[in-house]
């Protein structure tokens, strides 16, 4: 009966162990979970707009001319050429004149629009072109007239890389994400994550590697292709941890699979020393190791003694740097950092408001804030001083819950 109590404690104290362990890396994917939702529900958005336009500005063969592409170019820079067809697919106008056509018809239209040309009815989204190392999508609008039966199409081609970065820029930085956008025919039409996880998608199909992530894309294009949903995947490495998470759109006839990717930094070599961070901190804010590198604007060496303090502090979720204006400028680990954030952007206002301080009072400040990509944790902001010019601000983290 004893071994059996012992037995039961064992296992309800692991769980236990396993549910706050669990606790911040939980409450960092439903932040994730909410941001795909968010950018898909924002690409939808977007595209939808671009049809829009196009509509209202391309509705009769005449046209397509110069003034009209410029003007559409001036609000939507992703939009590249226009091309107009007749109803036997013949080339008759095109927009800026010195552009190529080559491929498009074969590309840009699948097999059945082609032999069914004469039945496109409404404006659709076809397939993807890849030209180089650019990626286009092709919208597809027919101009119909009751009074011939002349029916002319015009098929536009909209640079992905200028479309989703624009998206990118304005709602996912300087959340730690990368956008992967993949349509039905498993296109990849849009990559940020360094790691390139959307390019393994269609190169690595025989490999081991990625076996969760494409197993789960399979699902989506196979059984799931009528409903949106999220699921959170986690590829193990020694000491790398991606997490994904899903959504579906389908504007204007296409499928696109909407993926944010998380790369989250696992050091095997970290290990509990007798060094503490708030310690390690405040001895590195008055170090001319870290400070000569500042002034010299050494990016590279500044990030070395990010990372020696991050190795030797196993608590830490990561050791940033911002300049005296707010601004993150260095942080290790990379995916863990918000470089490039300010706090004038307001998006964190316990945070924003402690860096604030922290710089225009020259004192430290030792806050709990949500953070950005979720969760929370205490926040240390340690002014880094030369007598009493400020020259920087070091911020740790260590998470909540776990």
């Amino acid at each position: 009966m004893n071994r059996r109590k012992s037995c039961f404690l064992i296992i309800l104290v692991t769980i236990l162990i396993i549910g706050c362990t669990t606790k911040f890396d939980k409450a960092q994917r439903e932040k994730q979970e909410a941001i795909t939702l968010s950018i898909s529900e924002k690409i939808s958005t977007n595209l939808d707009d671009l049809m829009n336009i196009l509509l209202k500005t391309l509705q009769e063969p005449a046209d397509i001319n110069t003034q009209n592409f410029n003007l559409l170019s001036q609000g939507f820079p992703e939009i590249t050429a226009l091309f107009l067809y007749d109803n036997n697919l013949k080339l008759i106008g095109k927009v800026p004149y010195a552009v190529s056509a080559d491929d498009i018809i074969e590309n840009c239209l699948t097999h059945q629009n082609i032999k069914n040309i004469s039945s496109i009815t409404k404006p659709l989204i076809g397939h993807s072109l890849h030209k180089n190392t650019d990626v286009f999508i092709c919208i597809t609008i027919p101009f119909l007239s009751d009074v011939t039966e002349r029916r002319d199409i015009v098929i536009v081609l909209v640079n992905t890389e200028i479309f989703f970065s624009r998206i990118e820029d304005d709602y996912i930085t300087p959340y730690p994400y990368s956008l992967v956008v993949i349509n039905d025919e498993q296109d990849v039409v849009y990559d940020s994550d360094p790691m390139r996880i959307g390019r393994d998608f269609l190169t690595k199909m025989d490999s081991n590697d990625y076996d969760l992530a494409l197993g789960n894309l399979y699902n989506m294009m196979t059984e799931n292709a009528n409903d949106f949903f999220i699921t959170n995947i986690q590829d193990q490495e020694q000491t790398l941890k991606k997490i994904y998470t899903w959504n579906t759109v389908y504007p204007y006839g296409e499928t696109f699979y909407i993926t944010l990717v998380r790369n989250v930094s696992r050091n095997t070599s970290k290990k509990t020393k007798d060094i503490f961070l708030l310690s390690s901190l405040r001895s590195y804010a008055i170090q001319d190791t870290l400070i000569d590198p500042i002034i010299d604007d050494e990016p590279e060496q500044v990030r070395m003694l990010l990372r020696h303090i991050y190795d030797n502090n196993p608590e830490a979720y990561v050791i940033q740097l911002a300049d005296t204006t707010g601004t993150i400028i260095n942080g290790w680990p990379p995916c863990n950092s918000i470089v490039g954030y300010c706090n004038a952007q307001k998006r964190n206002k316990s945070f924003d408001n402690a860096l604030f301080e922290a710089i225009s009072t020259k004192k430290e400040i030792i806050t709990t804030s949500t953070l950005l990509e979720g969760g929370e944790g205490k926040v240390m902001f340690i002014p880094v001083l030369v007598h009493e010019d400020l020259y920087g601000v070091l911020i740790a983290i260590e998470p909540e819950g776990n």
